[in-house]
């Protein structure tokens, strides 16, 4: 297999993400887990190493990706250099979540990353909200330098709606720096996390249906310093631990317990299977309607999901459809038709 592909997209729990520190030179307005400079919280190296190495043994080397997220994991380099040591040691493949604060030039930045030999994906962030703080030229030089060094990327965009005339001047100055639009990736905000306090001043359409995708950021779940695991970094990361894609802390119980209850945990399948259009089809035919949402944000999964599990009823009900064999056998199953895995009848003998 690539390791360029296996870790843009990756099976089930092969890539696990860390949150290394929620220090952030930006303090953007859409941020879902509140990063800026005056956040100083981070993962401790001994815990680090603890995990990684648990990381690393699970299945007997089942992951082999580890992604560095924050945050600006480029905050802290004698942690990040210390963790990249860690997983490497540990034969775990590295990629890296960064804002590219720190390309002032475009030889700086090819040095540092020449510095980092363990990084093999990097994923770059820039849109109107980080601009305001990261200028766009040193996203040129993290782009330019990564290229240089023979180090896959690609580029994180946000915006409310890809309408909007910035949004789309952004795009376009990123599409010439890239070789495929693939490489650029664009994920539509709406009121969560701090882009709560711009409610009024966003301009996202809305629409009587959900997104009909599925959602494939839940196939690679994230710890955080606190040592709270999360089967997805989305929007959902803002209900806290009131929700069935919160996972468990490293801080009660091990990696090996934790993953493999989210290898046969329903609801995160799917969602990874059906997406939330289908779960929420399911929610209005056991009548659950009156704790539905009925506005949707046009073209973003994300929002369904937090919308719809946002409700208390919801949640219990998807609790109690948690517990049906029959619905865990449609999900065992349609995970090995659809996706080719076999984990959950491994795991959970269907």
């Amino acid at each position: 297999m690539d390791p360029g592909q296996s870790v843009k997209d990756p099976p089930f729990m092969r890539n696990v993400g860390l949150l290394l520190t929620y220090h952030c030179q930006a303090s953007c307005a859409h941020c879902i887990i509140h990063a800026g400079p005056d956040r100083h919280e981070e993962v401790s190296l001994e815990d680090a190493r603890d995990w990684i190495e648990q990381i690393a043994a699970y299945r007997d080397g089942y992951i082999y990706v580890l992604s560095l997220t924050g945050g600006e994991p480029f905050s802290n380099l004698k942690l990040l250099r210390a963790v990249m040591k860690i997983a490497a040691e540990n034969k775990l493949l590295i990629s890296v979540v960064t804002n590219g604060f720190w390309a002032t030039s475009q030889g700086k930045a090819k040095r540092l990353l020449q510095s980092l030999p363990g990084i093999c994906f990097i994923s770059i962030s820039t849109d109107l909200y980080h601009q305001k703080f990261i200028p766009f030229d040193r996203v040129k030089n993290a782009i330019r330098a990564a290229r240089e060094c023979g180090i896959p990327f690609y580029v994180s965009l946000v915006t409310d709606n890809k309408e909007d005339p910035d949004y789309q001047r952004v795009y376009q100055e990123i599409m010439e720096l890239v070789e495929d639009p693939e490489q650029i990736r664009t994920g539509i905000i709406f009121p969560v996390g701090r882009a709560a306090e711009m409610r009024g001043d966003m301009n996202y359409s809305l629409c009587s249906e959900p997104c009909p995708e599925v959602c494939q950021a839940s196939s690679s779940p994230c710890i955080f310093p606190d040592g709270r695991v999360y089967g997805c970094i989305g929007p959902l990361i803002d209900l806290h631990e009131h929700q069935p894609l919160y996972l468990g802390s490293l801080k009660e119980h091990p990696v090996a317990e934790i993953f493999d209850a989210a290898e046969t945990n329903p609801i995160l399948h799917a969602l990874r299977l059906w997406g939330p259009a289908r779960v929420l089809s399911w929610l209005r035919e056991a009548g659950v309607g009156d704790h539905l949402p009925t506005a949707f944000v046009s073209g973003d999964i994300c929002q369904t999901c937090h919308a719809m599990l946002s409700d208390p009823a919801v949640r219990e009900w998807l609790h109690t459809l948690e517990q049906d064999t029959e619905f865990r056998r449609k999900v065992a199953y349609g995970r090995l038709f659809h996706l080719e895995e076999t984990g959950m009848l491994e795991v959970g003998r269907y």
